[in-house]
């Protein structure tokens, strides 16, 4: 199989996943549930945070989103050098760092995405919109990243008698 067909099935498949839990969702929720809102409430408090008017609900989400926006940048940047450089195993040889900043920078990332990540988990099981407004915020930076990413590099598309034709 094709790796294109490899993803496409994959992604079919997870989104159909996708689908089969929102439905479950949507048939056996609770009208209780304080999860489903949108919005402030009189009684939406976020890590401490009573968010009860709509000033302090966009006050809220400007600080949440740029807080995501640069953890997807951080994490398409600086995950991939410090993965590659310290779980490759066949790199044996690094010169862009010693081996006390490379063990420094790792672990430092890992402690202040761990942190951050929490802090976020919170947030995002607190009231379906937040949870939605992220991952949006999220998806769409990583739209854009993955663009950058892409950027640089170049594609090679072989034509029928197998010559590479270069596309950028």
């Amino acid at each position: 199989m094709e790796p294109k067909d490899k993803l496409f099935w994959c992604l079919l498949l997870n989104t159909i996943i996708l689908m089969i839990v929102i439905i479950l969702i949507v048939i056996f929720r609770t009208e209780q549930s304080k999860y489903f809102r949108f919005g402030p409430q009189d009684d939406l408090i976020v890590i401490s945070i009573h968010i009860n008017t709509w000033n302090k609900y966009f006050c809220f989400l400007g600080i949440i989103c740029p807080i995501k926006i640069i953890e997807v940048i951080v994490n398409e940047y600086a995950m991939p050098v410090l993965g590659f450089n310290i779980y490759n195993p066949d790199k044996k040889e690094i010169a862009e760092f010693t081996k006390n900043e490379l063990q420094f920078f790792a672990n430092a990332m890992y402690m202040v995405n761990a942190v951050r990540y929490i802090i976020l988990i919170v947030i995002t099981v607190t009231q379906i919109d937040l949870a939605l407004i992220i991952s949006v915020v999220s998806e769409i930076t990583s739209f854009f990243m993955i663009r950058v990413l892409l950027n640089e590099k170049k594609f090679i598309k072989r034509d029928n008698e197998g010559f590479e034709l270069i596309n950028k």
